[in-house]
């Protein structure tokens, strides 16, 4: 994406997860980012894992009225224009047909910026199908910013046509094109909040401020001849990415904050109950304070290089917490039943472990016999709550043996199924009243029915889109 490092902006965690990644996304309470990777295993998992990481910064760019169309970039004597379709309308098509006169940036998606003064401005953004089955691949300019100027609307016709398009159907094309958007109405997981009303506030400022065309294009005929008729042409520059600020060679690696403790995205089981994956962790230096049996600290492994996060069990040769440096310091994970193998000293440890959460919900956690003591309660509260759900887990299964209960239900107060059609598929939903009990996950082809629905619904009866007749 050839983008430079800077010092400004939001930060970024990015966190590999081995087990239940995805599960959250989304600004903290202090501005920052968190994403959530799956486990790389291959070449195409490791450009899914960044086909994420860009899609999640184009969401949190929504927030500030961005948005990512899927739509190819070209620009012709300053001016910028996007050509926006589904994925079988013949974007990359136009893309390489355009004559030499005209500069093609991107042919799938566009991230669309306003900035201050109401002007917006097109950064090219990656063709990610190109890395899939060891695909050649390819390089975008992403910080290069282009004066948009006018938004294209592609269909397939035997002729080239082009006719103005409103401001309200503009708002709704712009709406089906942004990708962000689409992906929230499919995605199974659970969201902060729904993007939409920002997302329809951005595509009606676009609108308002950028012509839109409905351009119906041939398979042989000059298409671009039609956008030169309505494209103003010496535009101004387009907007240079700005230089890059040098950055401090000490300058640790960890993101430390203004008050000098650390941000750390934990991952992994080793501290399950007290940690679970992924919670970002507020990390403290010691400084001139003691490390005691019963403190979360934070250190870096000499073997691996890896950043780790255990419980103090001895700090000393009996673990009397004296601070002796006979035996140094034994740690073990509260999910593991033996210690350590390495014993660390107090040069090795970067800091105490203060509080962790996701997004606003921050909690504390606590060190010393305090942390011993939480540690044996939040064990006790999971035993008691492990042993309680068995009760209706068993009554659940006992009831759900006898297949769909729909019949026990009022038709008002069934769950029925909901169709959603829109330029870049088919979505599929079921509703109970007003509330949306069950979806269809297309990228894993299966449904997810919530509890206690699921005893109304035979999933395996559910329709997938690819099933259902087009609507006309």
């Amino acid at each position: 994406m050839q983008l430079e490092a800077g010092n400004h902006g939001c930060e970024i965690h990015v966190a590999v997860c081995r087990t239940r990644a995805g599960t959250f996304n989304g600004l903290t309470d202090n501005g920052q980012m968190l994403c959530f990777l799956p486990h790389r295993l291959n070449r195409d998992l490791e450009v899914i894992q960044m086909e994420r990481i860009a899609s999640f910064v184009a969401r949190a760019a929504l927030r500030q009225g961005a948005l990512l169309i899927h739509g190819a970039l070209a620009e012709y004597c300053g001016s910028g224009f996007i050509m926006a379709g589904p994925g079988t309308v013949g974007k990359s098509t136009a893309s390489r047909r355009l004559p030499s006169a005209w500069r093609s940036l991107s042919d799938d998606m566009t991230l669309v910026v306003r900035d201050d003064q109401g002007q917006h401005w097109a950064h090219p953004w990656p063709t990610w199908s190109r890395y899939e089955n060891s695909g050649s691949g390819g390089s975008w300019a992403v910080e290069q910013a282009i004066p948009l100027r006018a938004v294209f609307f592609l269909s397939q016709s035997p002729s080239d046509h082009l006719e103005s398009v409103n401001v309200t159907q503009a708002t709704a094309l712009t709406l089906e094109s942004a990708v962000n958007l689409a992906r929230s109405a499919a995605s199974p997981l659970p969201t902060l909040r729904s993007p939409l009303p920002i997302g329809i506030r951005a595509a009606k400022a676009l609108a308002s401020a950028v012509p839109a065309y409905s351009l119906k294009l041939s398979l042989t005929g000059r298409f671009w001849e039609e956008i030169e008729r309505v494209l103003p042409v010496g535009a101004p520059e387009p907007r240079r990415p700005r230089t890059p600020e040098p950055r401090n060679p000490r300058t640790p690696e960890l993101p430390r904050v203004a008050d000098g403790s650390l941000r750390l995205v934990y991952t992994g089981t080793d501290m399950s109950p007290t940690l679970q994956e992924p919670e970002l962790l507020d990390v403290r230096p010691y400084g001139n304070k003691r490390v005691r049996p019963g403190d979360v600290i934070c250190y870096e492994s000499p073997d691996t290089g890896r950043t780790v996060v255990q419980r103090v069990v001895s700090v000393g040769g009996r673990g009397t917490g004296d601070g002796g440096p006979e035996d140094g310091i034994r740690t073990r994970g509260d999910n593991s039943r033996a210690d350590d193998p390495r014993i660390l000293t107090a040069a090795d440890i970067i800091g105490r472990v203060e509080a962790a959460g996701r997004g606003a919900r921050r909690r504390a956690i606590p060190g010393g016999r305090r942390g011993l003591v939480a540690l044996r309660s939040v064990r006790l509260g999971q035993g008691i709550r492990r042993s309680a759900g068995l009760i209706p887990h068993t009554l659940y299964g006992f009831v759900a043996g006898f297949g769909p209960l729909s019949c026990l239900l009022p038709l008002s107060r069934r769950p029925r199924l909901v169709r959603f059609d829109a330029r870049c598929g088919v979505f599929l939903k079921l509703l109970n009243g007003r509330q949306t009990v069950g979806q269809y996950d297309a990228r894993l082809q299966t449904w997810y029915v919530r509890r206690p629905f699921r005893l109304f619904v035979d999933e395996q009866t559910l329709p997938s889109p690819k099933s259902l007749v087009p609507s006309p």
